[in-house]
């Protein structure tokens, strides 16, 4: 039986994903997701036989998602976003796995990034530098698409991921996912309000004209949940009969509509002293 096969059938039931961790396996891999059939001494129908089995295997080999780990030294990082908090993969070095004889080309491999602080960033840096830090990719290949041979013991394969993520002794410590999105691995983002002013404002507020907008904390933090980086928002609006009306985000550097239409959906009719035109400043961090 194919090895493919075998790991295929020791596979947890349900499991969808092969566990690729071995030479063996990536010979195997290769040589599936390339076959072609031996054409010598073969009648029409013997042949056509062939070529339908070799496109079945390379079918199978295509069809399944394997998982691999990129060690510390088969990944870099690239450039810290700090406003956005988040730090992106280096794009331009293609990831080394199974000591360093799996070349992987995956597809938007240029726009990857996960939530970081700084700090974390520091520390994830020392844990590279120790070995301790690790890149887990499941991806699926690219049809036929597979480089290398035994002899050599370097296979390169070109394919597409559904999910990143950065482990170290503890777990899981940030996520991307097919789109090279960040998720979780930063904590909850949070919503401050900095600043509140309006047009009937004479003297300065306390906090900034903050406490205006104090009974919507909750809501904003719940609008925040979903947001992939930090960023801050302005939102215009006016006071009638003591509340706020038309709320609208003129300046977005979240890039997100669905955050900044939650944000404008949050502070809608909360009540607040003054008349007039109003800016809200708020930040998500």
């Amino acid at each position: 039986m194919p090895l493919l096969a075998i790991l295929l059938l020791a596979a947890a039931p349900g499991q969808d994903v092969v566990q690729l961790t071995q030479k063996s396996q990536l010979k195997e891999l290769c040589e599936a997701l390339r076959a072609q059939p031996s054409e010598s001494n073969l009648d029409p129908a013997q042949l056509a036989a062939a070529r339908k089995a070799a496109k079945a295997r390379r079918d199978e080999a295509a069809e399944h998602w394997y998982r691999v780990e990129v060690p510390s030294k088969g990944f870099a990082f690239g450039l810290y976003r700090a406003q956005d908090q988040q730090i992106e993969l280096d794009g331009d070095r293609p990831l080394r796995a199974i000591d360093d004889m799996l070349v992987l080309d995956l597809e938007g491999i240029d726009d990857v990034s996960f939530n970081a602080r700084a700090e974390q960033v520091a520390t994830w840096n020392q844990q590279k530098k120790a070995k301790a830090l690790k890149l887990v990719v499941v991806f699926k290949p690219a049809g036929d698409r597979c480089a290398g041979s035994a002899a050599a013991e370097s296979w390169r394969i070109a394919g597409r991921a559904r999910s990143w993520e950065l482990t170290g002794a503890q777990g899981i410590v940030a996520a991307a996912n097919e789109d090279g999105e960040p998720v979780g691995g930063n904590g909850p983002r949070q919503v401050r309000v900095e600043k509140v002013t309006l047009d009937s404002d004479d003297t300065p507020q306390d906090n900034e004209g903050r406490s205006r907008l104090s009974s919507t904390q909750r809501a904003l933090d719940r609008c925040a949940t979903g947001a992939h980086r930090a960023g801050k928002l302005l939102v215009s609006f006016s006071v009638q009969n003591g509340r706020v009306r038309e709320p609208q985000v003129i300046m977005d550097s979240l890039r997100d509509e669905s955050i900044s239409a939650c944000v404008a959906k949050a502070i809608s009719g909360t009540e607040m002293y003054g008349t007039g035109h109003g800016t809200a400043a708020i930040s998500v961090q």
